[in-house]
């Protein structure tokens, strides 16, 4: 029962009881207001003394894991609460699980909330609402508690055994003559060794020969760096939910990334679409942070297709780089510019992302001559049907190897 409803109630008893002269009408009228005033007073006091806290168990996570959210209950008033509604606002795909209870007075309630990521992206949490109200329902009570908190969900990252980084295509490699933090496939020599110096990096011959711990140092490689081109094209992504092309491109990048960064290797990131957005080449956690937070968000949108992005952007890569292409794009004028970046011995491979709505045989014959112009190319390439495994990617290349 709403307030009005109630004051409608003893409005309507109040005049039939003045109107009637019966005395118990009038008794049973300034019964209820006292009631109804005494509730109020009671939802008042229902959320006083309260306070709330959420912690999370982790700031990101990656599409398909479970999150565990901890909420804390406090009641620092005296007088226990009959009942309580405990739920929280955000953007999250699904609505997050609230709670009902009680609480006694100077108690306070602990209990846990695990949800799945169902959808990458950035999701904003908070606040926190408490709500409450007499035991008659007929005030309602409700405070929003400000926790603002952000999660981000990540796409999957799954192991691709059958893909192999590209090498270079210029003999003996593409040295630029500077010390490397990171350990490279280019050994410059040895020194000795220093405090902080990894283990790993001992060059046992030189220490046992020189009688004094050694360590290897390493020179920058060009053909470390790896860009990867994502078509975010929207006249040709296609479907919706985990099977869409988009969210299979960003898997399959995402995988790549990790296993890239996992070998030391540069890794960029140009995408298409609206604009062509550059990520430049770096390595190490901090990169791979950077790389996920922007496929966390990337979403398919624009008209500017990866031909032209390709031709943009060529300029910018050096000549011993790696490249790859990921794509769900039929339109074979992107495969001349990719060919243009093999000609500038710049090691190539391409993904074409197949699209879960089923195509006619003119689909079927513009993939197929793309592949097949690819392969006239030197691209090694590879197609990814909407029902195919991610980690069977470039398993039939690898074989034919």
């Amino acid at each position: 029962m709403r307030p009005w409803h109630f004051g409608v109630l003893w409005l309507a008893l109040f005049v039939t009881a003045v109107a009637s002269g019966i005395d118990l009408l009038s008794y049973l009228a300034y019964l209820v207001l006292f009631v109804g005033a005494a509730m109020w007073i009671v939802s008042r006091q229902t959320l006083e003394g309260l306070s709330v806290q959420r912690q999370i168990g982790q700031a990101y996570a990656h599409l398909g894991d479970t999150i565990e959210l901890r909420y804390e209950l406090r009641n620092e008033h005296r007088f226990g609460k009959l009942w309580l509604e405990v739920f929280e606002e955000s953007n999250w795909p699904e609505h997050l699980p609230g709670r009902v209870l009680s609480i006694a007075g100077q108690r306070d309630r602990k209990w846990k909330v695990l949800v799945k990521a169902l959808r990458r992206g950035r999701f904003h949490l908070g606040p926190i609402v408490l709500r409450s109200g007499d035991p008659f329902g007929l005030f309602a009570t409700e405070t929003r508690v400000d926790a603002p908190a952000l999660i981000l969900v990540y796409p999957k990252v799954l192991p691709l055994p059958h893909w192999q980084l590209p090498g270079s295509m210029l003999e003996g490699g593409v040295l630029t003559g500077q010390r490397s933090l990171q350990a490279t496939s280019m050994v410059m020599g040895v020194r000795e060794y220093r405090p902080g110096d990894a283990f790993n990096r001992i060059h046992w011959r030189s220490t046992a020969r020189l009688r004094q711990l050694h360590v290897k140092e390493f020179e920058l490689d060009k053909t470390a760096d790896l860009w990867i081109y994502l078509d975010l094209d929207r006249h040709w992504h296609r479907g919706d939910g985990e099977n869409a092309t988009i969210e299979r491109a960003v898997t399959v990048i995402a995988s790549v990334v990790a296993k890239a960064l996992h070998e030391h290797r540069n890794v960029g990131l140009v995408t298409s679409g609206r604009r062509a957005e550059i990520m430049q080449p770096d390595r190490g956690t901090k990169q791979q942070g950077k790389v996920m937070q922007f496929l966390a968000e990337v979403q398919a949108g624009g008209e500017i297709g990866i031909a032209e992005t390709l031709i943009e952007t060529t300029p910018r890569i050096r000549r011993g780089s790696s490249c790859l292409i990921v794509t769900p794009s039929l339109d074979r004028q992107w495969v001349r510019p990719a060919a243009t970046l093999r000609e500038s011995a710049i090691s190539t491979q391409a993904v074409i992302v197949g699209s879960p709505i089923p195509g006619d045989e003119r689909d079927r014959a513009r993939r197929n001559a793309i592949l097949g112009e690819l392969a006239v190319a030197g691209i090694a390439s590879a197609y990814l049907p909407a029902d195919a495994r991610i980690e069977d990617l470039f398993r039939e290349i690898a074989a034919a190897a």
